[in-house]
């Protein structure tokens, strides 16, 4: 009869600590952001490397340089050999950096822990505003040497006609929170509806107004030659 609750209080002491070493520290979330974030920017990297845009031509900048003495041919391919061998081992070597890098014990743990959170809520994680494809980035060198990734901010958006849909001209293009600092003038143009419709819109709305004037003054004409073939 004592040892049952003893067991079950046992297995709900065990319980939580299980829980407890699944669910990650504000530290190691940290750690798993940085370890990501430098992973990304690796990756960017190594991007431009399979793209063939610096690597390629500095493998070959060894072998289309012109040689100054064309006499000795053979010490000239020595070295060209030896340049170009040297470029291909620079350039396997920064590969390699970025594939130990993913290949890590710890960047294996911190895909493992994303993936098991995706499938325990996978409605869950959310992804950021801010970090969409309009926002693009860029990799930069600080003058210490380190590598950064730079955040180039959102296109701003025109606004747009509320009938046809176009773009306002003579309206800047901002981000929101740049329309909300900016003074009422710069955010319209000097016309009728000039902050939410096109030029054309307002002439077609002003042209439907003195049609519908005048439609209004050809019946009331009508109407009064009627009453006046009528009285006679």
């Amino acid at each position: 009869m004592n040892q049952q609750p003893a067991a079950q209080n046992q297995a709900q002491t065990q319980a939580p600590n299980t829980v407890g070493q699944d669910v990650w520290d504000e530290q190691q979330l940290e750690e798993a952001m940085k370890r990501l974030k430098l992973l990304h920017i690796k990756v960017t990297l190594s991007s431009q490397v399979r793209r063939l845009n610096d690597t390629i031509p500095k493998m070959i900048k060894p072998l289309v340089q012109k040689q100054p003495s064309p006499d000795h041919v053979l010490s000239v391919a020595d070295a060209m050999f030896a340049a170009f061998m040297n470029s291909v081992n620079e350039a396997q070597s920064n590969i390699k950096e970025v594939t130990d890098l993913m290949r890590d014990e710890k960047s294996r743990e911190v895909f493992a822990h994303a993936k098991k959170r995706k499938s325990e809520e996978p409605e869950g994680i959310e992804s950021w505003d801010y970090n969409t494809s309009s926002n693009r980035t860029r990799v930069i060198k600080t003058p210490g040497g380190d590598i950064r990734l730079l955040h180039i901010k959102k296109r701003g958006t025109v606004p747009k006609c509320g009938d046809c849909g176009s773009k306002l001209s003579g309206i800047p293009a901002l981000r929101p929170r740049e329309y909300s600092q900016i003074s009422k003038p710069k955010k319209t143009v000097q016309r009728a509806y000039g902050g939410s419709r096109c030029g054309n819109c307002v002439r077609d709305r002003i042209v439907r107004a003195f049609l519908i004037e005048e439609q209004k003054i050809v019946k009331k004409v009508l109407k009064e030659q009627e009453q006046s073939q009528k009285k006679k």
